[in-house]
């Protein structure tokens, strides 16, 4: 057969199409991913040349309003609704992060210990998950002691890739990884932290150990996490395949025997941290949530070096200031816990001023304000479930309010925002 565009023209003008975040969800652009080289293997055969998750691109971009109303919840039956019982596989406590691979969506519900997971991106509210991962049922949220490789104790951030789920299981001071896509309360693979399953992480200062560790990210082969009570990013050159593997390099820290906040200092430097809750990277940068430094790191090109200095910080003026605001470009200091970026914009979950923060493209400037917010109608009102917008706290939440939005994440043009104190993820449609 020959191979030519006028054989091929739907499937070319569908590449045309296409953008990094349709692609490969967890990280759009990830050229280890194996649907990244698929891509780029068909448009070899269809002689296209225009670059592909090369730059902003008008499909990449998802535009939001302040204040928007979200479209669909998942763990409540409605928007005025936030019970956390009775407990089943429809109901969420105080969620953490979601990450989706293809369609497959997965849902950290911190409190109930478990992962609900969804084989379709629910389109109606209240839907009941497919499977759990962490619990033997729906309708169970025991912790395990000691702990198992099939269960949590408060997990917090998850991340999946080529394959791959990453679960920081943060109160076991350890991460877990399962080399292939669980659909059940299967056994985890790969533990970091410890040298076992049934271990609890004691948290000493090393190159292997872990303390409170929130955040997970991968990109290119590489293994992010954020070790939130030893005050520092750890990085794994290459994702470990065995138990209690030591990290390659560590940020916010001289070295791996250092665990002060901001390294022991009375204020902030672009080298150190305090209780990093976030890490995110698509394998060019790395962002950094320093939720009690009040402010987002922006490392544009991947660190090599241990302590290597941030490069960008929103929510301060500068590097060395850690204070609380509530403006276009400032944070609370302690509620700034999870980033996500798309390639091309940037959103922030500022918790403690209950709205979610959105920059339309990459910042480039220290301080840069967002350009877009929910949960709130503007940059300085900041009270929970306010839908008047009155400054007073609501009693009940609606479609465009937030309590504590700890976790953000986007697909194609949809954001996810875990509604942490409103016991519910959050799905808004960008136009």
């Amino acid at each position: 057969m020959n191979f030519n565009k006028t054989t091929f023209l739907p499937l070319f003008l569908f590449l045309g199409l296409i953008d990094c975040s349709s692609i490969e969800w967890e990280n759009p652009c990830d050229p280890t991913s194996k649907t990244y080289l698929e891509t780029l293997f068909l448009k070899e055969i269809l002689g296209d040349i225009r670059p592909y998750c090369g730059g902003q691109k008008t499909s990449s971009f998802a535009k939001f309003t302040n204040f928007q109303r979200a479209d669909v919840v998942i763990g409540q039956p409605d928007f005025e609704t936030n019970a956390s019982v009775p407990l089943s596989g429809a109901s969420l406590k105080q969620p953490g992060p979601v990450t989706v691979s293809g369609n497959q969506l997965y849902i950290s519900d911190s409190r109930n210990h478990r992962i609900l997971g969804y084989h379709q991106i629910p389109t109606l509210n209240g839907a009941t998950a497919d499977f759990v991962i962490g619990q033997v049922d729906d309708v169970s949220s025991l912790i395990a002691t000691p702990p198992t490789a099939t269960s949590f104790k408060y997990q917090w951030n998850i991340a999946s890739s080529n394959n791959r789920l990453f679960v920081a299981d943060t109160s076991n001071n350890r991460h877990l990884i399962y080399n292939s896509l669980p659909t059940a309360n299967v056994a985890a693979d790969v533990v970091l932290g410890v040298s076992n399953f049934t271990t609890v992480g004691v948290g000493s200062c090393s190159n292997t150990d872990l303390s409170g560790s929130e955040g997970v990210s991968t990109a290119n082969g590489k293994l992010f996490v954020a070790d939130e009570g030893h005050h520092r990013v750890l990085i794994w050159n290459t994702i470990p395949t065995s138990n209690n593997t030591p990290a390659d390099i560590v940020l916010g820290q001289a070295d791996f025997t250092s665990c002060s906040p901001n390294r022991g200092g009375p204020t902030p430097t672009a080298n150190s941290l305090s209780t990093p809750g976030g890490v995110w990277t698509d394998g060019t940068r790395l962002f950094v949530a320093d939720s009690y430094n009040g402010r987002v790191l922006i490392w544009n090109t991947i660190p090599t070096f241990n302590g290597q200095p941030a490069d960008l910080v929103l929510g301060q003026p500068n590097m060395e200031i850690a204070v609380s605001a509530t403006t276009g470009g400032g944070f609370l200091v302690g509620g700034v816990y999870n980033v996500y970026s798309n390639g091309v914009q940037l959103v922030i979950g500022d918790a403690y001023n209950h709205r979610v923060l959105i920059w339309n493209s990459i910042p480039k400037t220290n301080g840069q304000p967002a350009d877009t917010v929910l949960g709130q109608i503007n940059f300085t009102n900041n009270a929970p479930n306010d839908d008047e917008q009155t400054g007073v706290a609501g009693v009940t939440p609606t479609a465009r309010t937030l309590y504590n939005p700890y976790g953000v994440y986007m697909v194609g043009k949809l954001l996810f925002v875990s509604d942490f104190d409103n016991n519910r993820v959050l799905i808004f449609k960008g136009k």
